[in-house]
């Protein structure tokens, strides 16, 4: 999985698919793929 970063509030979401807006301040901008970063869980 990818870690997605919103481009207006920092908010950073793991998912498969780039999202379509960001559940923390529901921007529906060009979210931004964070090259080789893993959150282990």
């Amino acid at each position: 999985m990818a870690v997605w970063k919103c481009p207006q509030c920092g908010h950073e979401q793991e998912a498969r698919c780039k999202p379509k807006k960001c559940p923390n301040c529901a921007e529906q901008g060009p979210f931004t793929k964070k090259e080789g970063e893993k959150k282990d869980k």
